[in-house]
């Protein structure tokens, strides 16, 4: 990979890079919606990502090139706050929040170029992989010391207040602070976590991506938020909470009827998931791959049925794969309504998988007339130099 992102470098910018990056994307095992409702997440950086190569300047520019965007190097100062609606959003509002965090100027720019193995539009997390690369690269510019868990930090807040998508933490935790062979089991209220080894012994995880434009995501993910800050409020009228999260089905029967069904659905997931992360953690640490595999289906349901996050897209790609014995269970991951789904499989034979998949694909394209694509993969190392 080095060679191609030196050999591209070249081809933009006339001169070899002298640094390269990765930075993952994410996906998330279990504990789906529920990191901005004070939740346990299980999520783990991935081995498709961003690849970068970077030449420091001697002035305050920055050129970009980021392969499938633009053809020609997009240019800015450092200092440049201006919001273009594109990919360089990200990089500056990561400057920005650093900046001001540390209350200091940078004024050294450079050449940058960006390539993914990340699929488009998949749900994977490439904002905060790209987040979590520009904070890296400037906390290496300059030798700022910034600990990885700030540089996650400052991540989010880039997104909350720069690009102005109200964000969790998962994102940015998964990719700025995995391990390799490792799931992170993040408490989202706290920040507490620890790593628990991702040894999935004689099963196979596959990422399938629904290949469906994203358009009501980012509108749907702000109405399922609102909706849980509404229901918050309803059962805090008898108790002092901080999160959904914090409350069991006891007491939320209590509030069925002045909740309503909505309200009522979108709690009932978001309690039992909580709890599903973390029978999912004990089944993973005692290799009992069906319990795995049946909380994967279970989230999914409740993913489709509470919360109403799945569509026809996800839920026919998992209808199918739950219909092979092969398959221990999947799941929609991420925000949902597209984007990609997880599945389990009852072996290591890449050529089984590859036969229950084309049949999947069959079905899938009979419904969606789309063609899904499929990636097995395992957890990566964090963002960083490499």
């Amino acid at each position: 990979m080095k060679e191609l992102l030196k050999e591209n470098f070249i081809k933009y910018f006339k001169k070899e890079p002298s640094y390269y990056y990765f930075s993952p994307g994410r996906v998330n095992l279990i504990g789906e919606h529920i990191d901005y409702n004070g939740g346990m997440v299980f999520p783990f950086g991935v081995t498709l990502g961003i690849y970068a190569a970077l030449l420091e300047r001697c002035d305050n520019k920055i050129r970009v090139i980021s392969e499938k965007f633009n053809e020609e190097p997009i240019i800015f100062r450092i200092s440049d706050e201006k919001k273009t609606g594109d990919f360089t959003d990200y990089i500056k509002g990561v400057i920005k929040i650093i900046s001001e965090k540390l209350n200091k100027k940078f004024n050294k720019g450079f050449d940058l170029y960006i390539t993914s193995t990340l699929p488009a539009a998949s749900g994977l997390s490439s904002s905060a992989a790209l987040e979590l690369l520009i904070s890296h690269i400037i906390n290496d510019l300059y030798d700022l010391k910034i600990s990885d868990l700030d540089l996650v930090l400052a991540s989010q807040k880039a997104e909350r207040e720069f690009v102005l998508v109200n964000c969790g933490i998962m994102d940015q935790f998964a990719i700025g602070m995995s391990e390799e062979d490792k799931a992170i089991l993040l408490n989202t209220n706290t920040l507490e976590y620890h790593y628990v080894d991702f040894n999935l012994d004689n099963a196979t995880l596959i990422i399938i991506n629904t290949n469906k434009p994203r358009a009501l995501v980012e509108s749907k993910y702000n109405e399922r938020r609102s909706e849980c800050e509404k229901a918050l409020a309803i059962l805090n009228k008898k108790h002092d909470k901080d999160n959904l999260c914090s409350f069991n089905l006891d007491e939320l029967e209590g509030f069925k009827d002045e909740l309503g069904e909505v309200l009522y659905k979108r709690c009932h997931h978001v309690i039992t998931e909580n709890a599903r992360v973390y029978e999912f953690k004990e089944a993973l640490e005692k290799h009992d791959l069906l319990k795995l595999g049946k909380l994967l289906t279970a989230s999914h349901k409740s993913l489709k049925e509470d919360y109403e996050v799945t569509g026809i897209n996800l839920d026919t790609i998992c209808e199918a794969l739950d219909s092979y014995p092969i398959v221990l269970g999947s799941r929609m991951t991420g925000a949902g309504f597209g984007g990609c789904a997880i599945a389990l499989f009852n072996t290591t034979d890449l050529n089984k998988i590859d036969e229950v998949m084309k049949e999947v694909k069959e079905k899938y394209k009979e419904v969606t007339n789309l063609e899904l694509s499929y990636y097995v993969t395992k957890s990566s190392k964090r963002t960083g130099r490499i």
